[in-house]
């Protein structure tokens, strides 16, 4: 059975939920863990990629019930995209947040099916674990992003709440550096 492409986009790209100790599956953590690491790097230039993929991966290594990792494999087993997701709270509420959502080239509709995924997991695993022992069930899904907003508005129905900007230290408005 061939590959299905439609003009130029792979439609076979599997998601793989991701665990280290899996004895054939596992062999995709370090794959993956490079490809945050790199994210980080290349987006997140505020933060320290080693410490950004240690968030990420340590909680995965240790079996934390509320940490997603997937994988995006094609049909030859190559990574070709991958997505981060965590659940946060406040002490009262709780939240899951998408840290890295990446694709390399057209990947079909699997991030639109990580993200199904991810609310998927909240429904079936993360909310009757929360809710058994006494904290609030997760309702609201947070995804960082640094492009693509009305995508992600008209494809999922994220709204735009806020924007984070950054500025070293010391920077002075134009007109004044001196």
């Amino acid at each position: 059975m061939g590959q299905v492409k439609q003009k130029g986009v792979d439609l076979n790209v599997h998601l793989i939920r991701l665990d280290p100790y899996d004895p054939n599956l596992g062999v995709l953590v370090p794959i993956v863990a490079k490809r945050i690491m790199e994210f980080a790097r290349e987006h997140v230039q505020e933060m320290d990629p080693v410490l950004v993929t240690q968030a990420i991966m340590v909680p995965l290594w240790n079996r934390d019930p509320l940490t997603l990792v997937l994988a995006m494999v094609d049909t030859e087993g190559h990574v070709v995209g991958h997505a981060a997701a965590a659940i946060q709270g406040d002490g009262v509420n709780n939240w899951l947040t998408v840290s890295q959502t990446q694709a390399d080239g057209a990947v079909g509709d699997a991030v639109k099916r990580a993200i199904q995924y991810g609310s998927r997991w909240v429904d079936e695993e993360v909310n009757p674990f929360l809710v058994a022992r006494g904290q609030r069930p997760v309702v609201t899904m947070v995804i960082v992003t640094g492009r693509n907003e009305k995508a992600w508005e008209r494809g999922f129905g994220f709204k735009l709440e806020r924007r984070v900007m950054s500025a070293p230290i010391g920077a002075r408005p134009k007109g004044e550096e001196g």
